[in-house]
């Protein structure tokens, strides 16, 4: 696994979006785990993907993050897209930030509202 520098170093000036992203999701259930892998984070509750951070790749430009969640229904905003693209099994809607500012109050109610628990 990657070590909390490396990362921070790979993620360069993405490392204060991705810090509070972090916090947040890992704040979602107190059983959350993730694994850091070349240009993606996942996000698990015992074996079930709950999201995927795309920090490097064709996915993602120099300045942003690209998440995509595993929701149990459509959100009911437009902020999320379809993330059919990532290909990843059970994520299915997705955004992209390009701040911490980005992490709006009503995106962090609709991803506690339809994440799946």
């Amino acid at each position: 696994m990657m070590m909390l520098g490396e990362l921070k170093a790979k993620l360069g000036k993405k490392w204060p979006i991705f810090e509070g992203l972090h916090k947040f999701i890992m704040s979602l259930n107190s059983k959350m785990r993730y694994r850091v892998f070349t240009i993606y984070i996942t996000y698990y509750l015992e074996e079930k993907v709950i999201a995927v951070v795309y920090f490097r790749g064709k996915f993602v430009s120099d300045c942003e993050l690209n998440i995509g969640f595993a929701f149990r229904e459509k959100p009911n905003t437009a902020i999320f897209d379809s993330a059919n693209y990532m290909q990843y099994p059970g994520i299915n809607y997705g955004i992209k930030i390009n701040s911490r500012e980005d992490i709006t109050g009503e995106i962090t109610k609709t991803i506690k509202l339809n994440i799946i628990k």
